[in-house]
């Protein structure tokens, strides 16, 4: 029979071990379980702790690639930049894409949405890898009836786009902005516009727009382009500048959450998808440095966590983009596209050097297994 004192000890479990097992949680889980010990309440302010965290945060393989999108003149031509270290660099046949925005910062299943310019309602689902695109019917504002005799105009802002897995669906959300300038004499023509703004939600299934109700206070960006929106887990994400918060929609209930963002973020921030956590990317332009944290709970400001902190970073000239596996590529001050690596913060060139009078972005891109139906 074990003494009391071997019970003891063998029910004990070291610290080394128990950190090797939180270190591997998500953000939200680790925090749930800071109540457990005093000890684990105060493991974010654990040095050792925390490079442990880090290190197996980014030690996920993803498998997508890095697409650089330039238009030099009237011609676009696509890259892409795969590898451990991006070292293969392909050119690309996507010439049937279009001349339209793509939305966000990557593909959802292998499609992009693209849309125009604001005063354009026209939305196109494409996918690369079929070639295939499929053009969104008419918004519902369209369906309005508008006099002759009035001035109304309309502004469409894209959200979100992504998948509903629950019902097996692709969904856009869109913002539109509706201004009258001048009215019929009989007002009552225009009832449909009585609002200023409306909500939509287009649905691939139904192949179809219909209107959300949505409060009328709710924050929207301006912002359709660029890392200003991310998609994840059947929810899509978006950054409002104004409101300084993170609106986050999920698809499949048509619920939202209004998350307030960190109020040490400086000059510019971008939003990221980490290791299956959303992540506020701010560059502090007066110290140089990078700021990393990620979202633990959806709606609670505190749990914001600051993962990273990189710098000086004196050769940022223009930020694009964070990566696949938490790389942030850059164009540095003497025009090379570079990136930086989060785990070993060394940079690294592309193989790209930006030419005069082009525009570049970068997306992300991986091949998907639930194509959409369309034209080729």
């Amino acid at each position: 029979m074990a003494s009391t004192n071997e019970k003891v000890i063998s029910s004990y479990i070291p610290d080394e071990i128990s950190y090797s097992i939180l270190s591997k949680l998500p953000l939200k889980s680790l925090k749930r379980f800071e109540c457990v010990q005093k000890s684990w309440s105060l493991l974010f302010e654990n040095q050792h702790f925390m490079n442990m965290f880090r290190n197996n945060f980014l030690s996920y393989n993803d498998p997508s690639s890095l697409i650089l999108r330039v238009f030099k003149n009237r011609d676009e031509l696509f890259y892409s930049f795969s590898g451990a270290r991006f070292e293969n660099k392909v050119k690309l046949d996507w010439s049937n894409s279009c001349e339209n925005y793509i939305f966000g910062s990557r593909s959802i299943n292998g499609t992009f949405c693209l849309h125009g310019s604001v005063h354009d309602s026209h939305v196109v689902l494409w996918t690369p890898a079929t070639q295939t695109r499929k053009l969104l019917p008419h918004s519902v504002a369209e369906s309005f009836f508008i006099p002759d005799e009035a001035d109304v105009s309309f502004l469409y802002h894209v959200q979100g786009f992504g998948y509903d897995r629950v019902i097996n669906d692709y969904k856009v959300i869109r913002y539109v902005a509706i201004s009258v300038d001048s009215y019929p004499e009989d007002q009552d023509q225009l009832e449909d516009l009585y609002c200023d703004h409306l909500w939509e939600i287009y649905s691939l299934t139904s192949n179809s727009w219909r209107k959300l109700h949505v409060d009328n206070d709710m924050p929207y960006t301006v912002q359709c382009y660029g890392d200003t929106q991310v998609y994840m887990d059947g929810m899509c994400h978006w950054l409002c500048e104004n409101e300084q918060c993170l609106v986050s929609f999920y698809f499949s209930n048509e619920e939202f959450f209004i998350t307030p963002i960190p109020s040490d973020v400086d000059d510019w921030f971008n939003l990221a998808v980490l290791n299956e956590s959303i992540a506020l990317i701010s560059y502090h332009t007066k110290t140089t440095t990078l700021h990393i944290s990620i979202l633990g709970e959806f709606g609670m400001k505190e749990s914001w966590t600051k993962l990273f902190t990189v710098g000086p970073l004196p050769c940022v000239e223009s930020p694009i983009i964070v990566g696949t596996k938490g790389e942030i590529v850059f164009i540095r001050k003497d025009e090379e596209l570079v990136w930086l690596d989060l785990n070993t913060q060394m940079i690294r060139e592309l193989g790209y050097k930006q030419e005069p009078y082009t525009r570049l972005w970068v997306i992300i891109y991986k091949d998907g297994i639930l194509p959409i139906e369309g034209s080729k």
